[in-house]
């Protein structure tokens, strides 16, 4: 496959690979494998770099995907974006298999065995769950963020707030006066 499709850019035709290595460059945008969800969105279209290893009926990819998350600061909650990359793997035998054999690649993530039948496959999914397997846990602002007051609420990177001063419960008190040497 020397370009990829622009009416479907996420089809691997396995004819149009060639014996040998195929690179392929492509643009996916995220509304195409359903990645956006209520937390994170994706400003910009994933860029994906593909490389195809073809040895008769057998497929190693390795891709790269590149893109940037976007999302509430965890803690300010104000808007945060971060670069994301991300590597998978997929081997691919195109060949006839027994239940049993489909059965042991079945758990395998990085192993499929296709129907020498079948022209192509739609690596929509795979990408999508790379992505989402790598997505953050948490999105930053800035890596000094302050975060919220847990008592007004005030934004303690714009200003600083009159809570500052902690109030101490009065049953610890006594444990200020202890001096360690």
């Amino acid at each position: 496959m020397s370009q990829a499709s622009a009416a479907h850019p996420i089809l691997l035709t396995f004819d149009e690979c060639e014996e040998g290595t195929t690179q392929l460059g492509f643009e996916i945008g995220p509304q195409e494998i359903e990645l956006e969800d209520a937390f994170f969105s994706f400003p910009r279209p994933l860029q994906v770099d593909l490389t195809v290893h073809r040895s008769t009926e057998l497929f190693t990819l390795n891709g790269h995907i590149r893109t940037v998350v976007c999302g509430e600061c965890c803690r300010c909650l104000a808007g945060a974006e971060e670069p994301l990359e991300v590597e998978f793997k997929l081997l691919l035998q195109r060949r006839h298999a027994s239940e049993d054999e489909l059965e042991a690649v079945a758990e395998d993530e990085e192993i499929e065995i296709v129907d020498p039948g079948k022209r192509g496959m739609d690596l929509g999914d795979r990408i999508r769950d790379a992505v989402i397997l790598e997505l953050p846990v948490r999105i930053y602002c800035t890596t000094d963020c302050k975060g919220l007051c847990p008592q007004c609420g005030q934004d303690l990177n714009q200003e600083a707030c009159s809570c500052a001063e902690k109030e101490v419960d009065p049953r610890w008190e006594g444990l200020k006066k202890i001096q360690f040497s």
